[in-house]
């Protein structure tokens, strides 16, 4: 499998990725909180930049970002980038 056809294949899932989980947003809480303990056990109580290499749809950059840190994320997969984006705005824009 190359590169380009794993690309393909994420993008083509990037729309339904959220069903894998039985409640993705849950999921993004719970698995923010993780991230962030780990976080600030490492770095101290402020926010840090976190840079998420492989971010998907955002499960976990959204859920990070939510509890005040700093998140860039990256994909092989345009599509899923594009989703965690939307994602993050749309999360951000309720909470």
């Amino acid at each position: 499998m190359n590169d380009t056809s794993v690309a393909r294949f994420y993008d083509q899932l990037a729309a339904d990725y959220h069903l894998i989980y039985a409640d993705w947003d849950s999921a993004v809480e719970r698995q923010g909180k993780a991230l962030d303990a780990v976080i600030r056990s490492a770095l101290g109580a402020e926010s840090a930049a976190v840079l998420d290499c492989a971010c998907g749809i955002g499960t976990q950059a959204v859920g990070v970002a939510l509890l005040g840190h700093r998140v860039t994320g990256t994909d092989i997969s345009p599509a899923a980038a594009e989703r965690a984006g939307r994602e993050a705005t749309s999360k951000a824009a309720s909470s």
